[in-house]
């Protein structure tokens, strides 16, 4: 395909081979030092310019798919006159691998670097910056620095897209108080960026429909089959519209990490906050053991005329999964997660199948391999290195006696 297109034939007379040594020079100048295993692993594949061209190929499809073209284009565009990949492209791609694998400290020395040899960033090399100071709680300067470099994009001219918006304001939800995610807002707006053209943006407007957050949220846990505990702790997960902005954001990014989403259900998500009240509820009931009371708040959801989404069947069969005692509830309500079409993610199917194989008896292991088998008639095949990601830590006896259940039936 065309746009997926990076590596370009050169003109006469141009000295390629030099402009390709000088480009892994930068490279193996910036990662000499990566002490980071993943991090590492990924840069010792790179032995030369025709495996780094490789790698930005695989990066720009990989951006081209997630609707980040126009920014791939960008990051990986020749300069005028060349035709090997741009400098930045290789300060991002280090950049980037190093955020991804929680190396910010890594990546953030990397971006000064490339501001010192006078190499101009692109609004991806913002974002993955951004995306990596979003996840660090380790480290109180990080909500100031994904602050900072957000407000640099403005000031460049870029237009963010909505994903390192939306990281940056549910990590200020998390570390700062509303007033200052409030004055954050306002910067923004006097550099000239509409949020209205964000699918999740956080303004007067959007904060109107969280009020009736409050109110569903209010009828709702004070029925007199809401426990109290659990009254609490609802109440104080959304005591104000920027609490449930958190919570909304959550839902609307689980939604799209797992790919059970398509335009209906944002929208779905994002005006009609019952679904979010109820999800709150059942997983709050899940926090306080309280496995009864979340199927019970379930059911009431169904009986209310609401239907769940991807990441409230997620909460609940994780959550039953926890207790012996409701493995059979999470294992239905994972087939009934399959029938309405929704596909699990790894962790969720990971855990129903796990907690059968623990109870190691001949029966258990029978339902497991049996549960397997209806989830592949249903067109959903589980993927075993998917499994053993999540199972990482676990006793190798579990891991074994787990993937020798799913795999005798894969083979099978």
């Amino acid at each position: 395909m065309a746009d997926t297109q990076v590596k370009l034939t050169s003109p006469p007379n141009f000295c390629v081979e030099d402009s390709k040594k000088h480009l892994m020079n930068i490279f193996e100048d910036l990662t000499k030092d990566c002490e980071d295993k993943n991090s590492r692993n990924f840069f010792d594949s790179i032995r030369d310019y025709d495996a780094f061209n490789a790698s930005a190929i695989q990066m720009f499809c990989t951006m081209a798919d997630s609707d980040l073209l126009d920014e791939a284009r960008e990051l990986f565009k020749p300069l005028s006159g060349e035709v090997t990949l741009p400098q930045v492209a290789v300060f991002t791609i280090v950049i980037s691998t190093y955020a991804s694998n929680g190396n910010i400290k890594d990546a953030h020395k990397v971006y000064q670097q490339m501001i010192a040899s006078g190499v101009t960033p692109t609004a991806y090399t913002y974002a993955a910056l951004i995306a990596g100071f979003a996840v660090d709680f380790s480290n109180s300067d990080s909500v100031r620095y994904a602050k900072k470099y957000f407000l640099e994009m403005l000031d460049r001219g870029m237009k963010p897209h909505s994903q390192p918006y939306m990281n940056l304001m549910t990590f200020i939800a998390y570390q700062e108080p509303e007033e200052e995610g409030n004055k954050f807002l306002e910067q923004v707006q006097a550099k000239g960026l509409s949020l209205d053209h964000y699918d999740f943006p956080y303004n007067e407007v959007h904060r109107t429909e969280q009020m009736k957050v409050i109110r569903i949220c209010n009828d709702l846990i004070f029925s007199n089959t809401i426990d109290k505990d659990v009254q609490k702790y609802v109440l104080r997960s959304c005591d104000s519209a920027w609490k449930i902005f958190v919570l909304s954001m959550n839902m609307h990014n689980a939604l799209l990490e797992d790919g059970n989403v398509n335009e209906d259900t944002i929208q779905h998500a994002l005006t009609d906050p019952s679904v979010l009240i109820h999800t709150l509820v059942i997983e709050s009931y899940l926090k306080f053991g309280k496995g009864k009371g979340a199927l019970e708040a379930y059911w009431g959801m169904l009986a209310a005329g609401f239907a769940p989404n991807s990441y409230t069947y997620t909460v609940l069969i994780k959550g039953l999964t926890a207790d012996p005692v409701f493995l059979g509830d999470a294992k239905k309500c994972l087939l009934e997660m399959m029938e309405k079409g929704m596909r699990p993610n790894a962790g969720t199917y990971t855990a129903v199948i796990e907690s059968f194989a623990k109870q190691g008896d001949k029966g258990s292991e029978e339902e497991c391999k049996e549960l397997v088998e209806v989830m592949i008639s249903k067109g959903f095949v589980p993927n075993a290195k998917a499994m053993r990601e999540v199972l990482k830590g676990r006793p190798k006896a579990t891991i074994r006696r787990i993937m020798n259940i799913v795999l005798s039936k894969l083979k099978g």
